[in-house]
């Protein structure tokens, strides 16, 4: 035998004793799973109905927002984005959320997947977890405290105090330039468990200004409350309750109105603050009040402390609404929905 087949009979006999080439031992390694999606159409989950739509492409604006980490400054682009609105469409049930797919954008994002959480109220019950589908609710012993025109950089965290010593909580509808001025009593509004929501940026009559300086007006207003707290609103008031249904369409926002109007701004007088609201007040109602009258700010205490003795529990409004509240609709009350502009 020859130098070289010595060497490779060395070579293999080696490689033999240390196990080269072998199989492993123990059982072999089981393949991952692979995640199952079930796809549906827009039209299955919102019962084809085009507000429930619309709420869920308002869902899907927040997920890309929270999704890129993105700053304010790319509030105005997360509406360029084209989402769905045809109800053949689909999209698929995932275990975090629903997986929307994305046409071609600015943020770079093939799909997003908003959080279920976000869509109670907005597809139907049977397409979510029990966990994030809505209830029955009784609102004939539930109203809604609102306040406009905040937040005041001393009345508002005053307001809050109340609010917390009494185990209530009240949606404030904000206007976008105090958010700005006071981003931090912003932050506050929502650290407490109350909603915040957008009330114009410095205040117009929407009606006399026209749809697209109302868009403007709006925009902006979300892009600073985003500045500020990091979420959208969803809800919009429009200052003195004047809107278009042009305007309405598009906003792309739910539209929250009243029921019940304090006249806190005409009163200045905490008194007659407390007696408007208790002679009004019935189950299911929103009611009206400012958190730059320290006259009004004065009044809640026993405001609260009169409804409670009534047996009426003090409620957000989308708790109200019972998560409900779409975009394309204004809502009074509980029990009264209209077509924005009707």
């Amino acid at each position: 035998m020859n130098r070289y087949c010595q060497l490779l009979l060395g070579t293999v006999f080696a490689a033999l004793a240390l196990g080269w080439g072998s199989a492993p031992v123990g059982a072999p390694a089981k393949a991952k799973p692979t995640t199952t999606i079930k796809m549906v159409t827009y039209g299955q989950l919102t019962k084809h109905n085009t507000h429930r739509l619309a709420a869920v492409r308002e869902a899907a604006r927040q997920a890309i927002l929270q999704t890129t980490k993105a700053k304010s400054s790319r509030v105005p682009a997360v509406y360029q984005v084209k989402l769905p609105t045809h109800m053949t469409k689909k999209a698929g049930l995932a275990k975090q959320g629903l997986r929307m797919p994305l046409l071609k954008n600015s943020f770079k994002l093939t799909h997003v997947t908003v959080p279920y959480s976000a869509l109670t109220g907005k597809i139907v019950n049977q397409y979510l977890p029990k966990a994030n589908r809505t209830q029955k609710v009784n609102t004939k012993k539930m109203v809604a405290l609102t306040f406009d025109d905040g937040p005041d950089k001393t009345l508002t965290p005053r307001l809050l105090k109340t609010l917390k010593k009494a185990h209530v909580h009240a949606t404030f509808f904000e206007v976008g330039q105090s958010v700005k001025r006071y981003p931090k009593i912003a932050r506050a509004v929502l650290a407490n468990g109350n909603e915040l929501a957008n009330h114009s940026w410095n205040h117009p009559n929407f009606g006399s200004i026209g749809t697209k300086k109302t868009a403007q007006q709006v925009m902006r207003t979300n892009q600073a409350i985003y500045q500020a707290t990091k979420t959208l609103p969803q809800y919009v008031r429009p200052p003195y309750g004047s809107i278009t249904a042009a305007e309405g369409r598009k906003i792309q926002q739910p539209i929250i109105r009243w029921s019940v109007d304090s006249r806190d701004w005409a009163y200045l007088n905490a008194q007659k603050d407390i007696k408007e609201v208790m002679k009004d007040t019935r189950g299911g109602d929103i009611i009206l009040m400012h958190d730059v009258h320290k006259q009004s700010v004065a009044a809640v205490p026993t405001i609260i402390k009169r409804l409670k003795a009534k047996g009426y529990k003090l409620v957000t409004v989308s708790e109200l609404l019972n998560n409900q509240a779409l975009p394309g609709l204004q809502y009074f009350g509980a029990h009264d929905s209209r077509i924005v502009g009707k």
